[in-house]
């Protein structure tokens, strides 16, 4: 469960950290990953005491409805949907941007807009033909991501320093928020042990364990690359794809397209996970009468959730097509902060519905509160447009809810039945 935790974390953000964060904070860059880890700590940590009191598949959706109900639990949900679009687009642009280190070709628009096409086109035929064809591209796509990411780590720790650091300032005005945007983006992830916790052979005693170890392990990845990179090259800001610059100055060219090679493949590991997990939010959804039913329907031959695939298929390549990094990564950070600060308040509740959970967080309490203070921070210095947008999001997933439970009132039959 700790190496679930430390794959699903270590994704693309891995690869566009180090030049994105000399871009956008310049030498404040270690103090903004360092101001990350501590938010995802506080989350993580709130997560890791409400898991402990379920021993049920499910993770913060389900922590949500228990808690607050069945409304919340929805928005819990869409949010973890929303946020997931999202973040396959975000994971396709850094794989385009590393394809076209191997292959030029790929640095036009609209080859990458053929790619990527062609890509999610092929991703979707795989999912709907079986979950374990699925499985087994993602299993194939993921194997080798972290090997070179840890010599490169463990060469950092002799580049190590504080003089490394870039000398430039914060961009302006949003700098030190963006930067802050897409080091969360990179760290985020960590709920996975929780969705699956119904899965585990002894949930109340691993769940914590296995989040924060795996978090751990992650932030400390991150840390290392980021002063690798800051310690090697002279100028970080100026190298788009900073890691591949490592390591042709550790290995020659052969280090640099290996390097390139492997965050291809991470990230298109990532892409073959996001679309073998995320149909199946979707997929419940629908069969829990919160989405239209045709989202449960299930292939007869080959027993997947194909409608679900298909219009996640759908939606994340569109979003791919006409969206921007910046614009989605903002879009991804408010949805999934906002999934996050949900399990936050129910551990207030829990506590005080309930009593001390199996495995308590000491100072739960006020660790949820300060995550509370945190996410509200984040969302209320973000970009305006993305606020809107999620909150358009949020509105047309209830108006979906609303008719879909009226119609079903409408014909007598029960929601999800």
């Amino acid at each position: 469960m700790t190496s679930l935790t430390v794959n699903s974390v270590v994704g693309a953000g891995v690869f566009a950290l180090p030049a994105g964060l000399a871009i956008s904070s310049g030498r404040w860059s270690i103090a903004v990953i360092f101001a990350a880890f501590a938010v995802v700590a506080l989350l993580a940590l709130s997560l890791a005491e409400v898991a402990s009191r379920f021993d049920v598949t499910g993770g913060p959706q389900y922590y949500a409805h228990v808690t607050f109900g069945p409304l919340t639990g929805f928005t819990v949900g869409w949010l973890f949907v929303v946020s997931r679009f999202a973040s396959y687009a975000v994971i396709a642009f850094v794989m385009l941007d590393y394809a076209a280190a191997l292959w030029p070709m790929f640095a036009g628009r609209w080859p990458k807009a053929v790619a990527i096409t062609l890509f999610t086109a092929v991703l979707t035929a795989i999912n709907v033909r079986g979950v374990t064809h699925g499985a087994r591209v993602g299993n194939l796509l993921t194997i080798a991501k972290l090997v070179p990411l840890t010599l490169i780590a463990l060469a950092g720790l002799w580049f190590a320093g504080w003089n490394d650091i870039p000398a430039t300032e914060p961009q302006q005005p949003d700098g030190l928020t963006d930067g802050l945007a897409l080091a969360l983006f990179a760290c985020f992830g960590f709920e996975v042990a929780a969705i699956v916790t119904g899965e585990m052979r002894d949930p109340k005693r691993d769940i914590a364990i296995s989040i924060l170890a795996g978090l751990g392990i992650s932030c400390l990845l991150y840390l290392l690359l980021m002063f690798a990179s800051f310690g090697v090259l002279p100028d970080t800001t100026a190298s788009p794809l900073p890691l591949v610059d490592v390591a042709r100055a550790f290995v020659g060219p052969v280090g640099s397209t290996l390097m390139a090679a492997a965050a291809v493949v991470s990230c298109a590991g990532g892409l073959a996970l996001a679309i073998l997990v995320s149909p199946r939010n979707m997929f419940a959804l629908g069969e829990s009468g919160d989405l239209p039913r045709v989202f449960a329907a299930v292939h007869p031959a080959w027993r997947t959730p194909h409608v679900a695939i298909i219009v996640h298929g759908l939606v994340a390549w569109l979003l791919t097509i006409t969206g921007t990094f910046e614009y989605l990564l903002k879009i991804f950070v408010i949805s999934r902060i906002l999934a996050y600060g949900s399990t936050s308040a129910a551990l207030i509740v829990l506590r005080r519905r309930e009593g001390p959970a199996p495995v308590p967080t000491k100072g739960g309490v006020a660790i949820a509160i300060g995550s509370l203070i945190c996410c509200a921070a984040i969302v209320l210095t973000t970009d305006w447009l993305a606020v809107r947008d999620v909150a358009i999001a949020l509105a047309v997933g209830f108006v979906i809810r609303a008719l879909v439970r009226w119609r079903a009132a409408r014909s007598k039959v029960p929601p999800g039945g």
